[in-house]
């Protein structure tokens, strides 16, 4: 699993474009097997901890999963593709106030 933190190149970014927003703490990524989503999302702030990321309790954690963009639209094949997942990405990103929101992205082969 690799995780990169990005929060001074994103708290650049969001500077220069709304000096005023200034509440993302940091920003994580993870690429994990396909079977890890449902642990996952069955216990994120388990995740969180585990990618030392600061949970209390009274924290909110919300979980988006997506696939990830492709252009080939075929409602007949969407099984099929969805039993060929190769892996996903997780994102996280994590609030000065303890929240977070986490992406789960999934990718085919």
């Amino acid at each position: 699993m690799e995780i990169q933190d990005d929060t001074e190149a994103l708290r650049q970014l969001f500077m220069q474009m709304e000096p005023e927003i200034g509440d993302v703490e940091s920003v994580h990524k993870a690429e994990l097997d396909p079977e890890a989503a449902l642990t996952l999302m069955a216990n994120p702030k388990a995740a969180l901890k585990a990618m030392n990321i600061p949970v209390s309790a009274e924290s909110h954690v919300q979980i988006t999963m997506k696939n990830r963009a492709d252009r080939e639209v075929d409602d007949a094949l969407t099984a099929a593709r969805t039993a060929r997942l190769r892996r996903i990405i997780v994102i996280v990103i994590h609030y000065r106030n303890c929240d977070s929101d986490i992406i789960i992205i999934a990718t085919r082969s």
